[in-house]
């Protein structure tokens, strides 16, 4: 079976979440036996060499993102782009599945895999179907419920470029892409639920992202002479609430703790104010995949202080593995798994206070946290979401042998 994966960005120009989602399904339907080849574009200088390998999964990069912002959310066809995806898949043999990680500046990509009547699955790994600001808050900071048909879009989010009608248009053209997919697939039942209420009559499966526990030993007693480490893995940004975390620590200054904040940023205005919080607080850099067990052992509780809804949070989820309980943000998945599991604190997510309070809390009641280690839930495992994915594969290939 070939099957290709189709991502808006990916290693090693970026290192987020989804692109290691990819990068883990990719490798999985290879140890099934398939094929597995990478579709995505460059955001910066046009590659010197448009196909690569990362850990032995084949990549290839179609070109440069075009630089208009409208268009990469969207709103219009890129033309230049779709012959760039027609070019591509003339030159390859058949694909028997493609899988659609993000759509956000390769809208045109699934239009031509449409177009050819190529079965394809997506998975929705946010709300950028439903949402040019991908995370359903509004330009004033409130919570959305939806774009009503592009309705609330064009009341309360307009972009000055966009004409009136451009948003309903969008809407039509990339809900329509989901009901034109051969499977629609939410990594969580919080973004699913959202999906359903706006695109009605939508079927949607709930298959979340998967750890690899086997990654994973039992967890280590925390040595005696490290300091209480609170942490934070993943890109850092303010929209991921690293700002907001950080002035929390600092404002509560909890005695003999620290705060490590992993992962890449690119916003060097964020890493300066960051650094210049204190010693207490340290600013790591991107870690290897292989890497992240070791960095969550030296945790003590995780915190995913997010500003914007997470649709599921890989970190949350590995932090469980390593046996971490968590500090989240009020809205969003995290904040639906964490008071399910009563495995952590729920927190205000924009409100410095608040995290200060709830740093102070966590470093001063170490029962509490102990009480919330022991009712951690076991994460799902990554084989059991390949076996999931590979049923839809399997199902897709038969769509395309009958086509």
């Amino acid at each position: 079976m070939r099957i290709l994966y189709v991502v808006h960005q990916f290693f090693p120009e970026f290192s987020g979440g989804t692109e290691q989602v990819t990068l883990n399904h990719a490798k999985a339907a290879q140890r099934d036996g398939a094929y597995a080849e990478v579709l995505t574009v460059t955001v910066g200088e046009a590659p010197k060499v448009p196909a690569y390998t990362v850990d032995g999964v084949p990549v290839h990069v179609i070109g440069q993102a075009v630089g208009d912002a409208l268009l990469q959310l969207g709103y219009g066809e890129e033309a230049a782009l779709k012959r760039r995806v027609e070019r591509y898949l003339d030159s390859r043999p058949p694909f028997d599945a493609v899988h659609v990680m993000h759509a956000f500046r390769l809208v045109e990509a699934v239009e031509v895999l449409a177009e050819r009547r190529i079965p394809y699955a997506v998975t929705l790994t946010d709300f950028f179907s439903i949402c040019h600001r991908i995370n359903l808050i509004r330009v004033n900071g409130d919570l959305c419920a939806g774009p009503e048909g592009g309705a609330a879009c064009a009341a309360f989010c307009t972009i000055p470029e966009a004409a009136p009608e451009a948003y309903a248009a969008r809407y039509e053209r990339l809900t329509g892409l989901l009901r034109q997919a051969s499977a629609v697939v939410a990594v969580s039942e919080y973004v699913a639920g959202r999906i359903r209420d706006q695109v009605p009559g939508l079927k949607v499966l709930v298959v979340g992202n998967g750890v690899d526990l086997l990654r994973f030993g039992p967890p280590k007693k925390r040595p005696a002479d490290r300091p209480l480490t609170f942490g934070y893995l993943g890109t850092v940004s303010e929209a991921k609430g690293a700002g907001v975390l950080a002035e929390g620590f600092a404002r509560a200054a909890p005695e003999g703790a620290v705060l490590r904040i992993v992962g890449p940023c690119y916003d060097d205005a964020l890493a300066a104010r960051l650094r210049g919080l204190g010693p207490s607080i340290s600013l790591e850099g991107p870690v290897k995949a292989d890497d992240v067990p070791d960095v969550l052992a030296g945790f003590d509780i995780l915190c995913v202080p997010s500003q914007v809804p997470e649709a599921f949070s890989l970190s949350l989820h590995e932090g469980f593995a390593a046996g971490l309980p968590a500090l989240v943000s009020d809205i969003g998945n995290v904040a639906a798994v964490v008071a399910k599991h009563r495995c952590g604190r729920t927190v205000k997510a924009t409100s410095v206070e608040a995290w200060a309070e709830a740093i102070t809390f966590a470093a001063s009641k170490p029962k509490t946290v102990a009480n919330w280690r022991k009712a951690l839930p076991l994460p799902l495992r990554s084989e059991e979401e390949a076996f999931f994915y590979s049923q839809i594969y399997r199902g897709l290939a038969r769509l395309r042998a009958a086509a």
